[in-house]
C-alpha cells in the first residue's frame, strides 16, 4: 500500500457517521486509523503457504473442525416455473414485492 492509499479522510469518516470531531480529535483519530491499518497490513507478509487449510463450525457453542466439506459441484435445481409457481407477484424473472424503503 502506498502513502496515499494509507492516508484516510477522517473528516469524511466522521460525516458518515455523524460525528462533530474536534480538529484535535481529527489528527488523533486519523493517526490510530492509519496505525491500525499499518498493523494489520504487515499480516501480509506473513508466508502462510505451509499452512494446510482448516475449517470450523460452531455447535452447542463449542468449536468443532470439520473433517470434510462437501464438493462444489453444479447440480439440477428447480426450474424458473417451480420457484415462481407460489409467488403472489413476479416480474423479468424475480419475485415482485411491495415498496419498502422511501428514497
Amino acid at each position: 500500500m502506498s502513502g496515499k492509499e494509507k492516508q484516510f479522510n477522517i473528516l469524511h469518516i466522521s460525516e458518515l457517521a455523524k460525528l462533530n470531531l474536534s480538529s484535535e480529535e481529527e489528527n488523533l483519530f486519523g493517526k490510530q486509523i492509519s496505525e491500525i491499518i499499518s498493523h494489520f497490513s504487515s499480516l501480509q507478509r506473513i508466508d502462510t503457504s505451509t499452512f494446510e487449510s482448516k475449517y470450523w463450525e460452531i455447535q452447542d457453542n463449542k468449536i468443532h473442525p470439520v473433517e470434510y466439506l462437501r464438493d462444489d459441484k453444479v447440480q439440477d435445481s428447480f426450474s424458473k416455473e417451480q420457484v415462481f409457481q407460489n409467488a403472489p407477484s413476479k416480474e423479468n424473472g424475480f419475485f415482485k414485492i411491495k415498496k419498502i424503503l422511501d428514497r
